[in-house]
């Protein structure tokens, strides 16, 4: 029986580009119903639009991305929960958590236990194999009945880029 671990989204497939709020250097993601916010960098756009190949689990109640093109970009998801997950109570959570991020990876996974933002949860690491060669560095992060999936999506001519990105937006993730 499900708890109500929201989960996720995977591959992204089209994309619909939106200047970003703030001009030049250092821009701040917000998006509407996510609860969260980051800093990112130029080259990254902010993103209006995100559509997905493949997904498991409960429907994202908002959603809203950062990208360098339509393959290579970071997406948050806001998964409302039926159960408050904490730092107290996750490592119970975290089979039901694999499970579904197993769904997306179409093999068994065990994630890491990490924080980011002051929020725990698990991170993972899955190859895809549309687009070619494309890697998903997802978090898995939980405060009380929100669930947030930050997905990094990177392909090689942009790994460098997307995981120097997704590292300024993890070490500046804030609640909102």
């Amino acid at each position: 029986m499900r708890t109500g671990v929201g989960l996720a989204s995977l591959v992204v497939v089209l994309l619909l580009g939106v200047p970003a709020f703030a001009a030049g250097g250092q821009k701040t993601f917000e998006a509407k119903g996510i609860g969260i916010t980051f800093k990112y960098l130029e080259p990254f756009k902010q993103i209006a639009a995100v559509t997905f190949q493949k997904s498991a689990g409960s429907k994202a109640v908002a959603r809203g991305a950062v990208a360098l093109d339509k393959v290579n970009l970071i997406i948050v998801s806001r998964y409302n929960l039926r159960v408050a997950i904490t730092a107290g109570n996750l490592a119970k959570f975290k089979r039901e958590v694999d499970s579904v991020i197993a769904q997306l990876a179409g093999k068994p996974v065990s994630g890491k236990r990490t924080v980011h933002g002051g929020l725990p949860g698990y991170e993972y690491v899955i190859s895809l194999t549309s687009p070619a060669r494309a890697v998903s560095r997802m978090s898995v992060l939980f405060d009380g009945d929100v669930e947030y999936l930050i997905n990094c999506q990177s392909t090689p001519p942009q790994r460098t880029k997307l995981d120097a990105g997704c590292r300024v937006a993890l070490a500046t993730l804030k609640r909102r």
